[in-house]
């Protein structure tokens, strides 16, 4: 039975291996990403809508395992939202409304056409309580906020790109022979009969870590190169790599070992209580989410999502309050800015407080 599942992430390997990331244009891509980067927008913590976060993060998984998106497109939606959060208060009806928008939008920046989901197909997760009108209103609201600068890397870019090239013959040697020197460790680290069988694992278990990123809210203004390179770290400390960190990681992702220990620690200990709460959800076999572009495929716990339900009205309104700027000139007041759907003439309007 464990035959075929080791062949499979072989062949999907092997899969990876021919993608475009390992191209004669590799080194390019690498350092256009990392310069793109650094274009990011910041995170201010502003946000007083954080404690629905994880329920909007976990409604994003479903919608990625469901409709099979890439790990890509669902790190850009969250990075979309955290963004979008961070600077308007959303009426807490309408926060599903958000966070499928900015799955719309990222799908449809990381995925070819036939991968992304329309909005009435992602409409039944929150049971159709909301319009055509208002995900086309939002994804406006969304654009404009953004400026259309959408294309932005995420740790999953990084990660996918590094995944078959953070292990080295090298690195397998150094495992075998401190498992021949000590026979006991074999009771917590696996043998593995070849390099690519290794490196399949390897890259599955980095792959995880990297969606495990996405729950740490303090990483949101880390560079995504720097969470790659922490991922890379803690999956060698945890698999037994003798090394943790070597020259050669150092001359591939441009960081130290000293630079990415801080985030080591912090990805290693959610990665062991994240094993112990999932430990029996894991075991079942339909949960298996293949990603198109990533090439691996992983066990993920099903998501436990609480579906809003709300009675849709006539006069449907989100209602999206700007948080910012703190000190503003006298002549400026905070705009107030509702989206509504009329049934007669759709349109959209805009209440600003200097009208009342």
């Amino acid at each position: 039975m464990a035959r075929p599942a080791v062949e499979g992430r072989i062949l999907m390997l092997n899969r990876l291996l021919k993608s475009h990331w390992l191209s004669d244009y590799a080194l390019d891509i690498y350092k256009t990403m990392k310069e793109s980067e650094l274009r990011r927008r910041p995170l201010n913590f502003w946000s007083t809508q954080l404690d629905h976060r994880p329920k909007l993060i976990q409604l994003c998984q479903l919608v990625t395992r469901t409709y099979k998106l890439s790990r890509c497109a669902l790190h850009l939606s969250i990075y979309y939202l955290d963004r979008f959060m961070d600077s308007y208060t959303i009426r807490a009806d309408k926060l599903q409304l958000a966070a499928l928008t900015c799955m719309k939008l990222a799908s449809q920046i990381e995925n070819m056409d036939a991968f992304v989901p329309r909005y009435s197909q992602m409409n039944r997760f929150t049971k159709d309580c909301y319009t055509p009108f208002e995900y086309k209103a939002v994804e406006r609201k969304v654009l404009t906020f953004f400026k259309f600068e959408l294309i932005r890397p995420t740790t999953a870019s990084f990660v996918e790109m590094l995944a078959c090239r953070f292990l080295t013959q090298d690195d397998y040697a150094a495992y075998n022979k401190k498992l021949d020197d000590c026979p006991e460790l074999e009771d917590t680290y696996p043998r593995f009969n070849s390099f690519e069988k290794m490196l399949a694992a390897l890259a599955q278990l980095l792959l995880r870590m990297t969606d495990y990123t996405l729950n740490v809210h303090r990483f949101s203004n880390a560079p995504p190169s720097l969470l790659a390179a922490a991922c890379i770290a803690a999956v060698r400390q945890v698999s037994g790599v003798p090394k943790v960190w070597t020259p050669y990681l150092t001359e591939l992702t441009s960081y130290t070992q000293h630079m990415v220990e801080p985030y080591v620690d912090i990805i290693i200990l959610y990665h062991y209580y994240q094993t112990a709460a999932d430990v029996d959800v894991q075991k079942q076999s339909e949960n298996i989410w293949h990603s198109p572009d990533s090439g691996f495929e992983e066990q993920l716990s099903a998501p436990q999502v609480e579906v809003v339900s709300v009675e849709v009205e006539t006069f449907n309104i989100i209602t999206v309050q700007l948080q910012k700027p703190i000190k503003q000139p006298p002549a400026l007041k905070r705009s107030h800015l509702i989206i509504c759907e009329d049934p007669e003439s759709k349109r959209l309007k805009t209440d600003n407080d200097s009208q009342t």
